[in-house]
């Protein structure tokens, strides 16, 4: 008998490696963790607010430094999919919670670096002021970056004012600390001492953090940002498109002057923009194979019956659940996109062995190679760089998502609200012109947008339309240009005319 975790694999005819239970179980099973997360017995906060891991056996926190800006960045990436995904609102509470917080304890005004986040923090005390590697009155400008974008997607969301300020003074420090980049230095430092400027460390090719900020406030009407998002993005083509020096993501690795370091993240994530925005990059397609190819070749662990499992890094050269399920959506984004369905197999066999980093108690470990590693939880890499991945998998691959249950499944807006019923959903957004991909246990027979009934037909770029991808599946994408939109069934439709 062969385990990963504990949980005995499964293989299909073909001996390529399936899941050990479905992907929206391993969402489930996490996220009840979070929503009921154990409670520090001295400070009664919840772990997550103060401890970047935890052990298992027994269950207690770990003592490393905690990464608060990254940490609740990745919460807000998952809670704009998972709310969406479920309905259950109880996550925005807990992402409120960890903004607010983050916020309270930004840097002071009188610093060279102004009310921005810190990426790390001492352990056990929910109070952020640096931490090693970092050092103490430090911070890293791509979680700044991250954090910024993600006070802007909560207050998308319907959060206050306040929120879009905090995204915005972000950003306002991000394009006043801007400078000329080259091979061995980013437009943005990685780490920066708050209080004087300093350099700590020059080099991060994390570069697409600022330029996701930048682009929610563009959107918004900010054009003064354009300039400084164009900067960004070219030193972005100039340099680690070109080179691949993919380096500069994780808050605990020591020092690297001579950027010998390379990270799956960056490059991984820069995929992903790129294929959010293909309309607008002609060369699309070899630009994302080539970063995928690379990420296979540079950190793919050698495959476990067809599975590729993905190192996290050359510093940290252990191959963990989250990155390989990262490898693994982007792999299944590119597919579903280009129609190469080679990246389709190969997506889905990578996801399926990150699922076996899941329990049903909703532990989910970071990896699987080193007893430490076995028993050790991290909130990012278990919770929340983990389970956005599984969501974007069904939508992408919407067979691999539950059939007997309603979800949406992506959404190029954020969603404010959404009520699942039976033969009925009924959601809010923040952007009219968006389009959303959902699976159903019904086909529809009416669309409602806005009060009126949008047509049942071939989408295109100018018109509010609805359309069934895959009749077996029940897969429908829906463009609504309109805010308010009613899906409804044939019994809900019944229900409605009779009452």
């Amino acid at each position: 008998m062969i385990t990963i975790n504990e949980h005995e694999i499964v293989l299909d005819k073909q001996e390529r490696l399936e899941p050990w239970t479905s992907y929206g179980n391993v969402v489930r099973y996490a996220m009840e963790f979070i929503k009921h997360c154990p409670q520090d017995e001295h400070n009664h906060l919840p772990w997550y607010l103060q401890y970047s891991c935890f052990w298992t056996d027994p269950l207690r926190p770990t003592i490393w430094p905690d990464n608060p800006a990254g940490k609740f960045a990745w919460a807000m990436t998952t809670l704009a999919k998972y709310y969406p995904y479920s309905g259950d609102r109880a996550y925005v509470d807990i992402v409120q919670q960890m903004l607010d917080r983050l916020w309270d304890y930004r840097t002071p005004d009188h610093f060279e670096w102004k009310d921005v986040p810190y990426a790390s923090a001492h352990p056990g005390t929910g109070v952020y002021f640096g931490a090693r590697a970092d050092g103490e009155y430090a911070t890293e400008c791509d979680k700044i970056a991250q954090a910024g974008r993600a006070y802007v997607d909560f207050y998308e969301l319907g959060g206050a004012e306040r929120y879009l300020r905090y995204g915005i003074t972000c950003a306002n420090e991000l394009v006043r600390h801007i400078r000329q980049g080259n091979e061995y230095q980013s437009p943005l430092p990685f780490r920066v001492d708050v209080r004087n400027g300093d350099i700590i460390e020059e080099y991060t090719a994390d570069m697409i953090q600022p330029i996701r900020l930048l682009d929610a406030l563009i959107q918004l009407g900010y054009t003064t940002y354009q300039t400084y998002r164009d900067q960004l993005w070219d030193w972005i083509v100039e340099y680690p498109l070109k080179n691949n020096v993919w380096k500069g993501y994780f808050e605990d690795i020591r020092l690297d002057a001579e950027n010998a370091n390379r990270d799956q993240l960056s490059a991984l994530e820069t995929a992903r923009y790129i294929m959010e925005n293909a309309s607008v990059f002609p060369h699309w397609r070899d630009t994302v194979r080539n970063l995928i190819e690379w990420v296979k070749e540079t950190l793919g662990g050698h495959p476990f019956f067809t599975a590729i499992p993905i190192h996290e890094q050359k510093f940290c050269y252990y191959p963990m659940g989250s990155h390989t399920a990262r490898f693994g959506s982007i792999c299944c984004m590119y597919a579903a996109l280009s129609g190469e369905e080679d990246y389709r197999e190969m997506g889905i066999r990578s996801l399926n062995w990150a699922t076996y980093m899941a329990n049903e108690n909703g532990i989910v470990t970071v990896g699987v190679d080193r007893p430490d590693y076995y028993n050790q939880c991290w909130f990012t890499d278990g919770y929340f760089d983990y389970v956005p991945h599984f969501i974007d998998a069904m939508a992408f691959v919407p067979e691999v998502a539950p059939f007997d249950e309603d979800h949406l499944l992506y959404s190029t807006s954020i969603v404010q609200s959404i009520h699942y019923q039976p033969m009925s959903i009924r959601y809010r957004l923040f952007n009219p012109k968006s389009v959303q991909k959902l699976r159903l246990t019904f086909l529809p027979v009416k669309v409602i947008v806005d009060g009126q009934e949008i047509p049942q037909q071939e989408i295109t770029p100018t018109q509010a339309s609805w359309v069934i991808e895959n009749n077996n599946l029940r897969v429908i994408q829906i463009q609504p240009f309109g805010k308010d939109i009613t899906i409804l069934g044939r019994h809900e439709l019944s229900h409605t005319q009779t009452v």
